[in-house]
């Protein structure tokens, strides 16, 4: 069994490893921080295995209070920061996964620490509860997936559609698109990806969803059609 200890000043990045955590049967969780002065105490009182750690935190950044330990347990940084890794992995640490962590790259992080004393086995979420975070202003913000209409993609930004609100995110479309389950979601254009349940209709190079037409690229074209059944 590998212990586990979060240490991340956001709440819903917390709730969000701590999902995680929960479906791996060989990881048990024994604590989570908001600060790294609150996990030098968890450190000194609880035998860990790993931290998930952030790296932009109140008062000691996650990078200066592993330099502090004098045997740090196995490590994986947990971050909104690309600019890092390097350091990151300078300290010898198993991973680096940036927010919001999918389920999906989360267990290809637990699979590299080794040798694990068991293979990690997840339960994976019922259908209904399948989701992705987004960040959104400062927060990280779950949305499910049956929810999604289409993702419009804009320089740096993306736009993810639902039915209901319309959420702005600071993100690429191609870094969404490794993180949508690919037999729900579908490049049709350099701009859009969709939610092929949310179809109404395709009428030669434009594709209706949620009342918008959006337009089929060329060269996403025979991929939709087979998507679709209809080679």
């Amino acid at each position: 069994m590998i212990r586990c200890l979060i240490i991340d000043d956001e709440p819903l990045a917390r709730q969000l490893m701590e999902s995680h955590i929960r479906q791996v049967k060989n990881l048990q969780l024994v604590g989570t921080c908001e600060t790294a002065i609150e996990a030098f105490e968890w450190l000194h009182r609880e035998q860990v295995d790993l931290l998930f750690l952030d790296i932009q935190m109140p008062g000691i950044t996650g990078l200066n209070f592993l330099k502090s330990l004098k045997s740090p347990p196995k490590v994986i940084f947990t971050t909104a920061y690309m600019e890092y890794a390097v350091e990151a992995f300078e300290l010898e640490a198993v991973d680096y996964l940036l927010k919001p962590i999918t389920f999906e790259r989360f267990i290809k992080a637990i699979q590299k620490i080794n040798p694990p004393r068991e293979q990690p086995t997840a339960t994976p979420p019922s259908m209904p509860d399948e989701a992705i975070f987004i960040k959104v202003n400062k927060r990280l913000v779950r949305i499910a997936y049956p929810d999604i209409y289409y993702i419009e993609g804009s320089g740096d930004y993306i736009k993810v559609v639902t039915a209901a609100v319309t959420h702005t995110s600071y993100h690429s479309l191609n870094k969404i698109e490794e993180l949508l389950p690919e037999q729900r979601f579908l490049r049709i254009h350099k701009s859009y990806i969709i939610n092929l349940q949310h179809i109404q209709f395709i009428e030669g190079n434009l594709l209706r969803i949620l009342d918008k037409e959006l337009p089929v690229g060329v060269t996403y074209k025979d991929a939709l059609f087979r998507k679709l059944g209809h080679e």
